[in-house]
């Protein structure tokens, strides 16, 4: 069963940045591998086995972009930047 998930390409190169970087947490890296495996047209019993996860995470990861696409999505949003200063008052 192949179904191909539409990413618009600055959704794309989030997603990779995301596998790249050596600080995220390893479900988001493993959603993003799903996704853009299901946009390249990856069968779901393909994704199952290249990425070691379940025919239901597979599915679920797959159709869960978020409406406003992945830079307008919690999480990106949570990342974006550094910690925040405490700046003292005095």
């Amino acid at each position: 069963m192949t179904v191909t998930v539409d990413v618009p390409p600055r959704d794309r190169e989030i997603l990779e940045s995301w596998l790249r970087a050596p600080s995220m947490p390893a479900g988001m890296a493993r959603r993003a591998r799903i996704v853009l495996l299901a946009a390249d047209g990856v069968s779901v019993k393909d994704i199952v086995e290249r990425v070691g996860v379940s025919k239901p995470t597979v599915i679920a990861g797959r159709s869960a972009s978020p409406p406003k696409g992945w830079m307008g999505s919690t999480i990106a949003r949570s990342r974006a930047g550094g910690p925040r200063s405490m700046r003292s008052r005095s």
